[in-house]
């Protein structure tokens, strides 16, 4: 059984191939400005000195944020699934994710068949992201794979106030400027990020079996802090950057044996930053997709869509998780001017607020 997955990042596009439930190859390409060229790219790298081509695989499925726009794969699956079935077919005893990517960072809560049973994701903005530390290593004139080893070498990391994308760039040229050691820089963003992470691991419950996937998780420096700041030894697998990909090809082996995708049993969308913590928790579980709360959200964040297993389900759209801070203003105040909210309009209690 000749099955694929591909994860059209975006930083990084990955595919994996496997045969009989083994990995026959796998391969990172950059993620370019067109998906659908990037997903032919990749497949066809890939499959370079296999001796396969395309019409060998018997199932492929696509993940990632242009998993959509994937013209050769059969079904799209997000990432969170993904990452939780790749991690647990390296670790069948992980019960706690923190997938680092190139735009944002989740914390994922699985059982040992790698079914979501939590996860938030924190994607205000691209503090402590992959294109983070690509702009850091940019500023510090030290090459991308190298900044890790380099913070490793830090004797007193320097606090930062933020590490908003922005200030924290602007920051680290001020502290060059001073003489400030570029380990010592690098040391002290780690220390920022490994702190939000925390917090957000916090919130899907930390258990000892934890793991970190996706490219950063390759970063020394960046899993030194983490294991400091969480008290936990992580599991790594051998390249935590391709695990949605092999996650998908586990899907696609399963789509081949007839099994169905369990879907996540909770999402929650928002950030915490310095003011508190700002969530939206949707129950997937309990909500039965009748769409009573879309009419009651007066800045139309919410919608009812199929989710992956083709029940219609509650979510946060797309375009607005990005802007939450700036749309919802917290079920409170919906009460307050307009006598009912999301929340209330649920009668299965699907849907809770943190803000």
């Amino acid at each position: 059984m000749i099955v694929a997955g591909i994860d059209i990042g975006s930083r990084a596009a990955k595919a994996v191939v496997m045969n009989d439930g083994n990995i026959v190859s796998s391969t990172i390409c950059d993620t370019g400005p067109e998906s659908v060229k990037t997903s032919q790219m990749t497949m066809g790298r890939v499959l370079e000195g296999t001796g396969l081509a395309l019409d060998d695989m018997e199932y492929v499925v696509a993940t990632g944020y242009g998993r959509v726009l994937v013209p050769f794969a059969k079904e799209n699956i997000s990432e969170i699934s993904c990452h939780a079935r790749g991690i647990t077919w390296y670790f069948p005893e992980v019960r706690t994710i923190l997938d680092m990517g190139g735009q944002d960072c989740k914390a994922i809560n699985c059982d040992a068949e790698g079914r979501v049973n939590n996860f938030i994701m924190n994607d205000k903005c691209a503090g402590g992201t992959g294109r983070f530390l690509e702009m850091i290593a940019e500023v510090l004139n030290i090459p991308l794979e190298k900044i890790g080893e380099v913070a490793l070498r830090s004797k007193q990391a320097i606090p930062f106030n933020t590490i908003c994308a922005v200030f924290a760039k602007s920051e680290a040229i001020a502290y060059l400027r001073k003489g400030v050691g570029k380990e010592d820089i690098l040391a002290g963003l780690n220390d920022a990020i490994a702190t939000r992470c925390l917090n957000l691991l916090k919130r899907v419950s930390i258990q000892k079996e934890f793991t970190i996937t996706g490219g950063i998780a390759k970063n020394k420096g960046m899993v030194a802090q983490l294991r400091e700041k969480v008290g936990l030894d992580p599991f790594l697998c051998e390249d935590p950057q391709i695990i949605g990909a092999l996650g998908a090809a586990l899907f696609a082996r399963d789509r081949c044996q007839g099994k169905t995708v369990a879907v996540e049993a909770k999402v929650q969308y928002g950030y915490s930053d310095g003011t508190g913590n700002y969530f939206i928790t949707i129950d997937t579980g309990r909500c039965d997709g009748c769409g009573e709360c879309v009419p009651a959200c007066p800045h139309g964040i919410i919608e009812v869509a199929a989710d992956e297993g083709g029940q219609l389900k509650t979510r946060v759209k797309e375009e607005a998780r990005k802007k939450l801070a700036l749309l919802c203003p917290g079920h409170r105040e919906c009460v307050g001017k307009l006598g009912v909210n999301c929340h209330r309009a649920c009668t299965r209690d699907a849907i809770s607020h943190t803000w």
